[in-house]
């Protein structure tokens, strides 16, 4: 059982590492290298998300029917191979059409490891959820800065053979992962309300995470100061790296609903700071309180999905299903209705949303 863990470990860095290395900051600017225009830049860096949206709750599905390992397996492979197709794409559909290939290893790999752990250790299934977060955020840590040397010294083909090693050393780690055999025959899935509205939570969450992201170098006051705009989204990541085991261990220890609630009102919270707020210090301080609420939350949200329904593979990919919808509806809404309407959105939209949670669940003890 320990070297299961740390197989998936090792597979989950390995596999966010490549395809993270794979966009950031690669993919705009070997689209620009091909010639592509600011507008088809963007359409093909949607193409994985919008795979992700119908695909996660598909493998998940799959899973609870196939087994994990064979859709980890899956998976695995298309981490190998997406990299190399780069070589292929010539224009803005065949690039996009690579994007929405590779966006299956991830939509498929996430909920799926998530659920192989859910599987294996049901006692500590927090806590063990929270270090493969961690693990996967490291990688996508180190992959812009690993990416973006290698383009300026050796080109873009050194970053896509490295990709595809990384997903080399996924897909054979796959094999040795435990059996976790499918127990459904059919679809059995029914609409839950409650799962809904965790995903809605999960979905806010990075409503928020993502709209940070883009716009955080486009305040005022870090126009002209790229390095520490970079530097608070660095500390940002490490921060929930850090924090989300813990936060795991938390929720396995005291229950699910007191960390959702407590990391909800921090994100909520945090969202005021960006949208009323114009100095750096309250900034800086907004975007740590971010992070811990977004990691106290997350580390909750997925256990309690998996003790909802019993197709936790199912239920997994729902949520990052909904999730990715968020993800990606963040940056259109603070980019449309302005930085103060925007964020202040999103954190009532995260507020609104915690109040239906309290009162659903305020009798339960999960």
């Amino acid at each position: 059982m320990r070297r299961a863990i740390y197989a998936v470990l090792i597979a989950g860095f390995f596999a966010i590492l490549g395809s993270t290395m794979s966009k950031s900051p690669t993919l705009p600017l070997y689209a620009q290298n091909l010639g592509l225009s600011r507008g088809e830049i963007g359409v093909v860096a949607a193409a994985s998300t919008i795979t992700g949206i119908f695909m996660n709750f598909a493998s998940g599905l799959l899973s609870d029917i196939y087994g994990r390992k064979k859709l980890l397996k899956i998976s695995g492979l298309v981490f190998f191979s997406a990299p190399l197709l780069y070589f292929l794409a010539k224009d803005a559909i065949s690039l996009a059409l690579v994007r929405a290939y590779y966006g299956i290893a991830t939509a498929i790999f996430v909920p799926v490891s998530l659920a192989l752990i859910s599987d294996l250790y049901p006692e500590k299934k927090g806590t063990f959820m929270g270090i493969l977060s961690s693990a996967t955020l490291v990688g996508r840590a180190i992959a812009p800065l690993l990416a973006g040397s290698l383009i300026y010294f050796a080109g873009f083909w050194v970053v896509f053979i490295l990709c595809s090693l990384f997903g080399f050393i996924t897909f054979a780690i796959t094999f040795t992962l435990p059996k976790a055999e499918g127990k459904l025959e059919k679809f059995e899935f029914s609409f839950s309300p409650a799962l809904l509205l965790l995903g809605l939570l999960d979905a806010a969450v990075y409503m928020a995470y993502q709209s940070i992201e883009t716009f955080l170098p486009l305040f005022y006051f870090l126009e002209d100061k790229a390095w520490l705009s970079g530097l608070i989204l660095t500390v940002e990541i490490s921060i929930m790296a850090v924090v989300k085991p813990y936060a795991g261990y938390l929720s396995d220890k005291i229950g699910r609903i007191k960390p959702v609630i407590a990391g909800m009102s921090m994100v909520t919270l945090a969202m005021l700071i960006f949208a009323f707020l114009d100095s750096l210090l309250l900034i800086i301080g907004g975007a740590i309180l971010f992070s811990l609420g977004a990691s106290i939350s997350e580390a909750s949200t997925k256990p309690l999905a998996t003790e909802i329904s019993r197709l936790r593979g199912t239920a997994l990919g729902f949520l990052e299903s909904i999730k990715d919808i968020g993800q990606a509806l963040g940056p259109v809404l603070v980019g449309f209705l302005g930085f103060r309407f925007g964020f202040a959105f999103v954190g009532v939209f995260a507020f609104a949303l915690l109040l239906i949670f309290v009162m659903k669940f305020k009798a339960k003890t999960i």
